[in-house]
């Protein structure tokens, strides 16, 4: 298992090579490809059930229980300096599946409401500049307050309503000055950074599906009730995608 940073030791993002087997892979793919005509055709977010299982799956691999671990033990570790807070919980499970149908889906910078994300890339799209992947900010936001969560959070929410068009020009025009980079994502691999604190969102998908599991750990409890609204907004917003 190889710990491969993308670019340099500053890279938010730690990448641990080929941790999950392709046969797992395959399993997984095939499990959503019989399960997927059931979800809302705007709908790749919500498969909690089938996402928790395939965690499960995983933790049944040294590997992936050892990349797990290693990140949860540092993520508690940054809470109780940065946040003085021993931070314990269930995860939360996505499975995100995105094509070229869903443009509510894709360029929506964020900030996760839990400190540690790890994610696991199932299928690629096809293509490769529109293929869906990661693109992450470089520098960590300092402020870490309930206000100052708060109110960036509420600013990304009202910019995730504008124009996919739109959306896209703002992160090519911070890819352009050097301020965010794209993760070249590779199914197997695994992809662990500190969503709260950095920056983040989704390159669109031309042809194709792109599929990821990603897991969320440790929520600090500085949203204010405000994960209630965002969604209630997601869910009005993804209905709206629906009609067009």
């Amino acid at each position: 298992m190889d710990d491969n940073n993308q670019t340099d030791q500053r890279d938010p993002v730690r990448v641990f090579e080929g941790v999950v087997p392709r046969s797992l892979l395959e399993y997984m793919n095939s499990s959503i490809d019989t399960a997927r005509h059931e979800w809302r055709p705007a709908d790749g977010r919500r498969a909690a059930t089938i996402a928790r299982n395939f965690a499960e799956l995983l933790r049944a691999s040294d590997s992936f229980n050892a990349v797990e671990s290693r990140a949860c033990s540092a993520a508690r570790r940054w809470a109780a300096v940065a946040l003085g807070k021993e931070l314990a919980g269930e995860p939360l499970y996505v499975l995100r599946c995105v094509d070229s149908g869903m443009p509510s889906q894709s360029y929506l910078r964020h900030y996760d409401s839990h400190i540690l994300t790890i994610l696991i890339i199932l299928q690629l799209a096809d293509g490769y500049d529109r293929c869906g992947d990661l693109i992450v900010y470089k520098r960590e936001r300092g402020s870490i307050s309930s206000i100052a969560n708060v109110r960036t959070k509420t600013w990304l929410m009202i910019e995730h309503v504008l124009p996919l068009p739109v959306r896209r020009a703002l992160v090519d025009r911070d890819r352009s000055r050097g301020r965010c980079g794209r993760i070249v994502c590779s199914p197997g691999n695994v992809y662990v950074f500190n969503g709260f604190v950095t920056l983040h969102s989704n390159v669109d998908v031309e042809s194709g599906e792109r599929r990821s599991l990603i897991i969320h750990y440790y929520d600090p409890g500085l949203t204010a009730g405000l994960q209630r609204i965002t969604q209630t907004f997601r869910g009005f917003r993804d209905r709206l995608a629906d009609l067009f």
